[in-house]
């Protein structure tokens, strides 16, 4: 790590629909100095290459299951270790869910010399996330997430898009109800220690990524110039 340079992790949540991980994924692949970690992502990716962490998460991903406190403690620790020297901001998704995985996520972040730098939290009305999710639909050959209402197809590669299992009308209001509940837990804990910041989901797709950016790379100068 360069001289004088300091680690930043993000923590990143929001409602089904919100567009997060749509912003954060067009941000990781633009900044080799970024890293994005999602629980179900980054589990699923050591499955497929045979990680033993991987297996041991896999069926309990694949069934959507929440992983116990130990476990994603286990998984976000292994992904610190692992990433790139390069890599300086972290951004998490689907972690923490409640204030004892609070204290983990800020107690690895320290071991792996890093500062939590905040808890953004991009906000939409409940009828734009219904609207929102009723139309997403996921790429099966590259993974983007997509409208149906906008195109047939995946507009990043032309692969067929089918629509995601936890979109179904019944699991979404029931992940919405779930989110609304950990929301005002999660946001207590971290107004408490000046790290709380809400954006506006509603913004268009670019407007979000660049807040999204200008949040993740706060104090480097020579990011936010670009």
């Amino acid at each position: 790590m360069p001289n004088g340079a300091s680690r930043k992790v993000i923590l990143i949540t929001g409602p089904p629909g919100a567009g997060k991980s749509t912003a954060l994924l067009a941000l990781d692949r633009v900044y080799r100095n970024l890293g994005r970690f999602g629980v179900r992502d980054y589990g699923l990716k050591l499955a497929a290459v045979g990680d033993p962490l991987g297996l041991e998460m896999r069926d309990a991903l694949l069934r959507q299951e929440r992983l116990t406190n130990e476990l994603v403690l286990r998984e976000f620790i292994h992904f610190l270790d692992n990433l790139p020297a390069a890599v300086r901001f972290v951004a998490v998704e689907g972690y923490p869910r409640d204030t004892q995985q609070c204290d983990d996520l800020l107690r690895a972040a320290s071991d792996w010399g890093a500062q939590v730098a905040g808890f953004v939290v991009v906000e939409i009305p409940d009828s734009v996330a219904r609207e929102r999710v009723a139309n997403r639909r996921l790429c099966l050959a590259c993974g983007a997430t997509t409208d149906s209402s906008i195109t047939p197809s995946c507009p990043d590669c032309g692969g067929a898009i089918i629509r995601r299992r936890d979109d179904d009308a019944a699991e979404f209001e029931r992940r919405l109800a779930e989110f609304h509940n950990m929301n005002r837990e999660l946001s207590a804990y971290f107004r408490e220690r000046s790290l709380l910041r809400v954006v506006d989901g509603m913004l268009p797709a670019k407007e979000l990524r660049e807040l999204l950016r200008a949040a993740l790379f706060a104090e480097d100068k020579a990011e936010l110039a670009e």
